[in-house]
């Protein structure tokens, strides 16, 4: 799981984000500023997302990922959050989070994070991998140096190489058994 939402209670300047979220047009604002930038203007802004000096594989196609993504929202009128997003940023607190969720988890995890992300916190992952651990499972927290939220992009083989060896450690430890079984209903 690379950083996933949800495993807080709390986010940095939880105030001001709900009260931008409760001004309609501001919930567009961001991707009409966005849609009025040129390549090089979205390159230099992914950039500046970076930590460490990192760079992506192939920082062209993620700004073209990028520049698709920004006219979507445009063209369909969307919001610069996800509803989920939306749903999930009360005034004082967040108004749900996933942690009552991993004890449901019956497979081998991998928790990965970027060391330098202000997004997701060293501790909310730290007590998702504990939980996990304390309900039976095998769970790994992989943090990775020189990188911040967007860890696969900003270090794709280290982040491809935590995958590649968790997954065979995970392999190699459940031979001749199933490793993860179908969770009950």
């Amino acid at each position: 799981l690379f950083e996933p939402g949800g495993l807080g209670d709390k986010i940095n300047l939880q105030f001001a984000i709900w009260l931008y979220t409760k001004i309609p047009f501001m919930l567009q604002l961001l991707s009409k500023k966005y849609a009025k930038m040129d390549q090089a203007a979205l390159k230099r802004l992914l950039e500046s997302l970076y930590v460490g000096g990192s760079k992506p594989t192939d920082p062209d196609r993620l700004v073209s990922i990028l520049q698709d993504e920004i006219k979507g929202k445009r063209k369909y009128g969307e919001r610069d959050l996800d509803d989920w997003q939306l749903n999930l940023i009360g005034p004082f607190r967040l108004r749900w989070h996933l942690l009552d969720r991993i004890p449901l988890l019956q497979c081998p995890t991998l928790w990965l994070r970027g060391a330098e992300s202000v997004l997701v916190k060293q501790w909310e992952m730290e007590r998702a991998v504990k939980l996990a651990i304390r309900n039976g499972v095998k769970a790994t927290l992989k943090v990775i140096p020189q990188a911040g939220h967007l860890l696969p992009l900003e270090r794709p083989l280290e982040a491809n190489t935590a995958v590649k060896k968790f997954l065979i450690q995970a392999e190699t430890g459940t031979r001749g058994q199933v490793p993860c079984p179908n969770p009950p209903h």
